[in-house]
């Protein structure tokens, strides 16, 4: 079972973390110790200083390291802080960044349609995923997302166990939004998931280096599903998003 982390940030914090990973370097240790052959990173500069300064240093950090793979924090066009969102697909496709991550409530702008209706739709257009962490959002504001922006990939990251009523419903309401795993640690939750919506619908991630990665591992190692199951959580599906992007939006069947 090979195990791609959706949910993984390198570089220097503000707050310093007990286990901060700072460099691809210690990254590369620290997935070796969890048994992990690939992560989806994106650098700390970019959520808590500039998302351009950011990006460019999560591409010259990975440059060297093929199980490593960018993903970009991004950002509507209208400051100028970044171009607009046509050209902003193909600098990510021409730098080989096939996923976007996005942090509205701490940069200070919105995802409604107003806001960012021209940078979701060239997401959508271009099948890159898109990563939102729930503590970011609300689940008003991801159904409407899913709704208006139906071959938009959402991915939420960072969902507490506690809160599985509303992530039922949720998933149940909408096809292209998944769950990522590293606080939905539900007893009997990935089982559950995975009998009421299929396992295309939960992607592995640690949350590192915020949270440490051997607990994800184990509590998708450890469910009781079936082993191509686990293989689609652990990266299949994750890779299977990925592929999208590069194709597109032609997708392979998932790889596992």
């Amino acid at each position: 079972m090979k195990f791609f982390d959706s949910n993984c940030c390198l570089g220097k914090l503000s707050v310093p973390m007990p286990d901060s990973i700072e460099t691809a370097n210690e990254l590369s240790g620290f997935m070796e110790r969890a048994s992990m052959d690939e992560a989806l990173v994106y650098h700390a500069l970019s959520k808590e200083y500039n998302p351009t300064v950011g990006n460019r240093k999560i591409l010259e950090e990975t440059s060297e390291h093929g199980n490593l793979h960018p993903c970009w924090i991004l950002l509507p066009h209208h400051t100028g802080e970044m171009p607009p969102a046509g050209d902003l697909v193909d600098e990510m496709r021409a730098s080989g960044v096939r996923a976007a991550r996005v942090f509205p409530k701490t940069h200070n702008w919105t995802l409604s349609r107003w806001s960012a209706g021209g940078l979701l739709e060239a997401l959508e257009k271009a099948a890159i995923p898109l990563f939102v962490d729930f503590e970011q959002t609300d689940w008003s504001q991801v159904y409407s997302l899913a709704s208006t922006y139906p071959k938009l990939d959402i991915v939420l990251t960072g969902v507490p166990f506690r809160l599985s009523r509303q992530v039922y419903a949720l998933l149940a309401e909408t096809s292209t939004v998944y769950i990522e795993t590293s606080l939905f640690q539900l007893h009997g939750g990935i089982e559950d998931v995975c009998a009421k919506f299929g396992a295309k619908r939960l992607l592995f991630g640690t949350a590192a280096p915020h949270f440490k990665m051997g607990p994800s591992v184990m509590a998708v190692k450890y469910a009781g599903i079936s082993e191509n199951e686990q293989a689609m959580i652990a990266g299949g599906n994750l890779r299977n998003l990925l592929d999208g992007a590069r194709l597109g939006g032609q997708r392979a069947s998932v790889a596992q």
